[in-house]
C-alpha cells in the first residue's frame, strides 16, 4: 500500500505538530506519523517564551495557551537555602512584546492545543506509525512504515524528521551528532509542594556540589522540583526514584522545610549537548530535538524546536506552490544552524556553572554570587537584557536571500531581526497587521497624511500587492480614516521602528515567520519592487 503526500512529518511533539499546523493552514497536503499510540501525558517541557507566545498568537493560540499555564516574572537565586539575587521581569519594561513574562505549561498541555488546532484543520496524527526505512531521489521522498495493521509506504515530496533525540530520520541520513552527556544525573517529580516558599515563583537552589529547581508548573495544585542526585544516592538508570527519595534530595538543596505528596510524575535523567551539523539532506530536513540538544538550563529547548517549525514552514509553502524556487530552502540551514550552535553554547555556560562545580569551585561560586549577583541584578539594564535572552527575542539572522540589507536602512531593527510589537491605537496592535501565511509590506508614515495623499499612497503600493504579499499602512493621519488603514495614536509605535523625526516615513518587509527581510527609510517603491522580484513575489 503507498500513500502519496506533500510533506511527511515524522514525530508528533511540539515541533512537528507546530510544522503541521503551519503547512496545513497553508494548503498543503501533510501526513504527521508518530510511533507512540498516544500523546505524552508528562510534562516534559514547562516553559514557553515569549517569543513562541507571539508565534502562537499570529495563528490565534495564545488564548488558549494563557488559560491552561501559569504566568510568573520572576526567578529567584537561593543559595544555602538564603535568597542571593534573581530577575524580576516586571522591571525589564519589554514593551515590545505582547508577553512580558514566562509561562509555565506542561508540553503535554501545549501539545493538547496544537492538536486540538490541526484537529480542527482536518488534520489527525497517525499514530503507532514505526519507521523502518527512509528513501528519497531527485523528486521526492519515501518512509517504510510498520503499524499494528502492517506495512506501508508513504511518498512525498518533502520529509521533516522531528522526532527527537534518538531521531530515526537521522539515524537513516547517517548524520553526525556531535557532542557529550553530561555526568550529573537528576531527580525530578511534578508533584504537590508545601513549603513557606512562594509558590508562585520560578526558584533556583545552589548548595555546594547540589543544585535544585522550582517551577510553578500546574497553577497552585502541582509544581516541578529537580535536583541532583549524588553519588551516593545513585540509582539504577532504568530505576523511578521514589518520592521519598526526591523529597529527601530536594529538601537539602532548597535549604528549609519541604513536604512533597501527590506524585504525577517521577523520573530520573542525565542530560547532553549535541547538535547537526546539517540540517538538510536535499529533500529531508531535521528539525528540534532530532537536529539539537541541550540542557535544560534557560528553558530553551522546545521553544527553539517551535521556532525552527517557522522558519521552515512557510519556506515549504511557497517552494511547493511553485511561487519560489527551490533555492529558498537553503535559507532553513543558513538561519537555524546558528542559532542552534548558539543556544548549545548559551545552555552549556549556563549548566556548567550552575551544577558543573565541585568541591572548593562549587562553595567559592556559592560565596561570591551573592556578592557578584545581586548588586548586578539590581541595574534595570541586567533584568531587561536577561530577560531578551531567555525570551528570545534579540535572535537575528544573517544576510541571505531572505535577508536584504540592499534598502539602505540605518534604523533598528534592521533585516534579519524580529519586528517588535507595539500598540498602534486601543484596538490593534503591530503584530495584528502581520499573517503567518504571506509576507507583509509594512508602509509607515510618522509624518501625518491627508486623506489625498494616503489615497495615492494606497494605489502605488497597490502595485506591490499580490496573494503572497500583503499590504498594510500604519501612518499618523489628518482627517478621516481611510480604509485598509490603521491610524498610529501613539508616536511611540515610531520609535520603537527608530523613526524618531517627525517627518519620518519608510517601507518594511516582514516575513510570515515576524522577521525582517527587507527594509528602506524611505518610500523606495522601487527598491521594495526589485526585492520581492528577487523573491519571485512581484506581480
Amino acid at each position: 500500500m503507498q500513500t502519496q503526500t506533500e510533506v511527511i512529518i515524522v514525530g508528533a511533539g511540539p515541533t512537528g505538530l507546530m510544522a503541521g499546523l503551519l503547512l496545513k493552514r497553508a494548503g498543503i497536503d501533510v501526513v504527521i506519523l508518530d510511533r507512540n499510540s498516544a500523546p505524552v501525558q508528562e510534562s516534559r517541557a514547562g516553559i514557553v517564551t515569549a517569543r513562541s507566545l507571539e508565534l502562537f498568537a499570529s495563528l490565534g493560540l495564545d488564548g488558549a495557551l494563557l488559560a491552561r499555564g501559569t504566568i510568573t516574572t520572576n526567578i529567584d537565586f537561593i543559595i544555602n537555602g538564603e535568597r542571593a539575587a534573581g530577575f524580576d521581569y516586571d522591571r525589564a519594561k519589554a514593551d515590545d512584546t505582547a508577553f512580558p513574562f514566562m509561562l509555565m505549561i506542561p508540553q503535554s498541555e501545549t501539545e493538547e492545543v496544537l492538536l486540538e488546532a490541526l484537529d480542527a484543520a482536518g488534520l489527525r496524527v497517525r499514530r503507532s506509525c514505526e519507521v523502518t526505512a527512509v528513501h528519497q531521489d531527485a523528486t521526492h521522498v519515501s518512509v517504510q512504515l510498520q503499524h499494528p495493521t502492517g506495512n506501508e509506504e508513504i511518498q512525498g515530496r518533502y520529509l521533516l524528521g522531528a522526532d527527537g533525540a534518538h531521531s530515526v530520520v537521522r539515524h537513516q541520513l547517517a548524520l553526525n551528532f556531535a557532542g557529550e552527556r553530561y555526568p550529573q544525573r537528576f531527580l525530578l517529580g511534578d508533584v504537590a509542594v508545601d513549603w513557606q516558599r512562594d509558590p508562585s515563583r520560578f526558584q533556583i537552589f545552589l548548595q555546594g556540589d547540589r543544585i535544585g529547581l522550582y517551577l510553578p508548573l500546574h497553577g497552585a495544585s502541582h509544581a516541578r522540583v529537580m535536583t541532583t542526585l549524588a553519588a551516593q544516592d545513585a540509582l539504577p538508570d532504568d530505576a523511578t526514584p521514589s518520592l521519598e527519595q526526591l523529597s529527601q534530595a530536594f529538601s537539602q538543596v532548597a535549604g528549609c522545610d519541604v513536604t512533597l505528596r501527590d506524585p504525577l510524575w517521577l523520573a530520573q535523567f542525565q542530560t547532553q549537548h549535541r547538535m547537526v551539523d546539517h540540517y538538510r539532506v536535499e529533500r529531508i530536513f531535521l528539525a528540534g530535538d532530532a537536529a539539537h540538544i541541550h540542557s535544560p538550563a534557560g528553558g530553551q529547548g522546545m521553544n527553539t524546536g517551535l521556532q525552527d517549525a517557522a522558519n521552515l514552514a512557510w519556506k515549504l509553502a511557497l517552494v511547493l506552490k511553485q511561487e519560489a524556487p527551490p533555492s529558498l530552502l537553503d535559507t532553513y540551514q543558513q538561519e537555524r544552524l546558528p542559532v542552534a550552535r548558539d543556544v548549545l553554547d548559551f545552555t552549556d555556560r549556563l549548566f556548567s556553572f550552575a551544577a558543573g562545580q565541585q568541591g572548593w569551585l562549587a562553595t567559592l561560586r556559592d560565596h561570591l554570587v551573592p556578592l557578584v549577583a545581586a548588586p548586578t541584578a539590581a541595574l534595570d539594564t541586567v533584568q531587561q537584557g536577561a530577560f531578551r535572552r531567555f525570551a528570545q527575542l534579540d535572535m537575528t539572522y544573517e544576510e541571505n536571500p531572505l535577508v536584504s540589507f540592499d534598502g539602505g536602512s540605518r534604523l533598528q531593527p534592521g533585516a534579519g531581526m524580529r519586528l517588535p510589537d507595539a500598540q498602534l491605537s486601543r484596538r490593534m496592535n503591530l503584530h495584528g497587521l502581520l499573517n503567518a501565511s504571506c509576507f507583509t509590506l509594512l508602509a509607515l508614515s510618522r509624518q501625518p497624511l491627508s486623506p489625498a495623499v494616503f489615497s495615492d499612497l494606497q494605489q502605488t503600493l497597490s502595485g506591490l500587492q499580490s496573494d503572497r504579499v500583503q499590504v498594510r499602512i500604519a501612518a499618523r493621519l489628518n482627517g478621516g480614516l481611510p480604509a485598509n488603514a490603521e491610524a498610529v495614536e501613539r508616536p511611540d509605535v515610531f520609535s520603537r521602528l527608530g523613526m524618531e523625526e517627525d517627518n519620518d516615513q519608510g517601507l518594511i518587509v516582514v516575513r510570515p515567520d515576524g522577521y525582517i527581510a527587507w527594509r528602506s527609510d524611505m518610500l523606495d517603491y522601487a527598491g521594495c519592487g526589485d526585492f520581492l522580484a528577487s523573491l519571485g513575489l512581484a506581480n
